[in-house]
């Protein structure tokens, strides 16, 4: 048996078991850790390795491995190590502000020099970084053989923060730092067989712009299909260059959408509307390529019908734009918004089907890698039965559902856009073992596609609470009214001592295992 290594971590000293993962022992002692998956699959608790060897129990990202950080989630400790918060700065890219061009309709270019080579693709976003630490995302309209500059489509709102920094305030020659570019939100020539369905509202067209430059120069030869959503004429600030695209290039077509009632002058050739409408009055989806980029809610829309109509998920790349304020529960409103599905009711027999479907489902969460530690000291039939009072309420409209709604339901969950994606694949795939048809399970994914938003997020939250968000629980030091067991070292807690009891994971630990005061007598 091994000896405990010992963790330094902000001024405390932490043992960690023989076997022990880092955050695991640094939970039950009480250090201030966020953390939400706990097997290495959301980063959130990520931290820097200062001195000391550690082992992961599963590969680690190169760029975190390469900066000196680690997931204390899947990491061990070899004897005595350091730690410290991470530092993020060190994974990030110094660059400076060169160019600011107007190009109309409130929407700047805005030039950004990255002062080391970093390679991207068009359409890819970056996130940009203050030196007061503000920071925000945006996405590339540039091609990396255009010049040495990352260029980006910013809107004026005139609000602050800092796109009105970046637009009117910044000095050319500014220096400020960003993360490397990423995301999925780009042309590679697995899409050469495919259409090309590009939506955008605002800003967005931008960078879908980059995605059909680089599609052309690829020799992509199938139909490339740009869609314009804009509130009124003045913001399609792209109209010519886009219109110029379209003549150039047989397989390209532009369709300009205006959405507002306000004057149209030199846009006549533009359809009324939104650009989601005219995206549903596209066929043959399940051969398409849909990029996404722009208002979150336009994302949303246009998800869902893709999903509904048949557009593998794999397929769909989408960028939406950071949502203005802090996220808030629409939850409610968009359950009712959905009208009960007779025909899809019937087909899961009026419940049963519905059961069955979930249980084959859950199976296989419990036994995935990445969806499991979700579910620690849950019971599969617990989870299956609050997942069927849910749907059968959606499905069957009765509306008696009182349960957790899927933002407070979720909200210590740190889950990305790819791993909503992966869980419900699982779920179709269970469907379809069960044997529903395949339009009633594009119709399912449609719906659930709704909640997406409530799900993902890059950090957990406290749940929300008549309209208040609450703070996160994480940890508490409690007086046992009854006897226990510790979670830690299996002994007997007896009723009036301490305990540590971690509200995520269920967990109670002694005064001993929980690096409490001793308590005499």
């Amino acid at each position: 048996m091994g000896h405990p290594a010992i963790i330094h971590y902000q001024g405390r000293r932490y043992d960690a078991a023989h076997g022990e993962a880092i955050l695991d022992a640094l939970l039950r002692q009480g250090a201030p850790m966020a953390h939400s998956c706990g097997k290495g699959s959301c980063h959130t608790c990520v931290l820097k390795l200062e001195a000391g060897r550690v082992h992961h129990a599963r590969a680690l990202d190169a760029t975190l491995q390469a900066s000196g950080h680690l997931l204390p989630c899947v990491a061990h400790a070899e004897g005595e190590v350091r730690l410290a918060p991470a530092d993020m700065a060190r994974v990030a890219t110094p660059a400076e502000l060169m160019s600011r061009r107007h190009l109309g309709g409130g929407v700047f270019e805005i030039g950004i020099a990255p002062l080391t080579e970093l390679s991207y693709r068009g359409g890819q976003h970056l996130q940009l970084v203050r030196s007061d630490g503000l920071a925000r995302s945006y996405s590339l309209a540039s091609l990396p053989e255009d010049d040495f500059l990352f260029h980006l489509h910013v809107r004026h709102t005139g609000k602050g923060g800092l796109s009105h920094w970046l637009c009117e305030l910044a000095p050319i020659g500014e220096r400020l730092d960003l993360f490397a570019p990423q995301g999925d939100c780009h042309y590679h020539p697995g899409m050469a067989a495919r259409r090309l369905l590009l939506l955008a509202t605002g800003a967005g067209a931008g960078a879908l712009l980059a995605v059909a430059r680089d599609a052309l120069a690829a020799g992509h030869r199938q139909p490339i299909h740009l869609y314009h959503g804009v509130r009124d004429a003045d913001g399609l600030y792209l109209h010519d260059t886009l219109r110029d695209l379209e003549r150039r290039h047989p397989n390209v077509r532009y369709t300009a959408c205006i959405s507002g009632a306000g004057h149209q002058a030199g846009r006549e050739d533009a359809r009324r509307g939104h650009v989601t409408q005219a995206f549903a009055e596209a066929d043959g989806l399940a051969d398409t390529s849909l990029f996404l980029c722009g208002r979150p809610a336009m994302v949303e829309d246009a998800r869902c019908l893709a999903v509904a109509g048949g557009v593998p998920r794999a397929h769909i790349h989408a960028d939406p734009f950071d949502p203005a304020g802090p996220a808030r529960p629409r939850d409610a409103e968009k359950i009712a918004a959905i009208p009960p599905d007779p025909e899809l009711w019937a087909a899961l027999a009026c419940g049963p089907g519905l059961r069955h479907a979930l249980e084959r489902f859950y199976d296989r969460v419990y036994e995935d890698e990445r969806l499991s530690p979700f579910f620690t000291r849950v019971p599969k039939e617990r989870i299956v039965s609050k997942q069927y009072s849910f749907l059968s309420d959606l499905f069957s409209g009765k509306r008696d559902f009182f349960g957790l709604k899927p933002y407070n339901a979720h909200h210590w969950m740190v889950i990305s856009d790819e791993l909503f994606d992966h869980h419900e694949t699982l779920l179709a795939a269970a469907l379809r073992d069960h044997g529903l048809a395949e339009h009633l399970i594009h119709r399912i994914g449609g719906l659930l596609e709704r909640f997406r938003a409530e799900i993902v997020k890059p950090v957990a939250r406290g749940m929300v609470i008549d309209g208040r968000q609450l703070p996160l629980q994480v940890d508490e030091v409690e007086t046992l009214d009854l006897d226990g067991v510790c979670d830690g070292c299996g002994g007997e807690i007896p009723a009036g001592r301490p305990v540590r009891y971690q509200h995520r994971l269920g967990t109670l630990h002694c005064a001993g295992c929980a690096g409490l005061p001793a308590v005499t007598g």
